[in-house]
């Protein structure tokens, strides 16, 4: 009688691993689908129509008066080329931070711990790219980005990364002309 219950006790575990077996196979097959599934989305998002959709969106974006405009359209094109010719990140960080000398200078200078990664992120935010498209330009996976975010904050002080958004466009509103 005990025999019988040694028996049915091992086929139970026996039952359980391989329910436990199917149950990961099924998890990592899941998985392989989403991550094909993620990787046809980016394919697409490479595409000519989602650069155009980008540019509709930076221009949208940018400029209020003649002089910011003019400073404004420089940025506009230097992200325009980034996404167009796959220049490389020194290229626009640099090109950005010309055109928004005065307010990162001020922003290196109140917070030395920033990173050029930190200043350039800000100036995208800035100029109103939301998160999706700084994580294009950047190359950058949104967990990353929003964990750039936090620190960013926290070097600056600030209690949230959605108030990061208002002190970028603050910050880059003194390249602005008085009205």
């Amino acid at each position: 009688m005990e025999t019988i219950y040694i028996i049915i006790f091992f086929w139970g575990i026996l039952l359980s691993l391989f329910m436990m077996y199917v149950g990961i196979q099924y998890g990592i097959i899941r998985r392989k689908l989403e991550t094909q599934e993620l990787q046809r989305k980016l394919a697409e998002a490479e595409t000519e129509e989602w650069r155009e959709k980008m540019l509709d969106k930076v221009k949208e974006k940018i400029a209020l008066t003649e002089e910011a405009r003019d400073r404004m359209t420089r940025g506009e094109d230097l992200v325009a080329k980034y996404i167009y010719h796959q220049q490389g990140i020194e290229e626009l960080s640099t090109e950005l931070f010309s055109i928004y000398q005065k307010p990162i200078n001020t922003v290196k200078k109140q917070y030395p711990d920033l990173t050029e990664l930190d200043l350039l992120v800000i100036c995208l935010l800035g100029i109103g790219m939301d998160n999706v498209e700084v994580c294009s330009i950047l190359r950058m996976e949104k967990r990353t980005l929003y964990r750039r975010r936090q620190l960013i904050a926290q070097r600056i002080g600030l209690s949230s990364s959605t108030a990061l958004e208002e002190f970028a466009k603050n910050m880059l509103q003194e390249t602005l002309p008085e009205n």
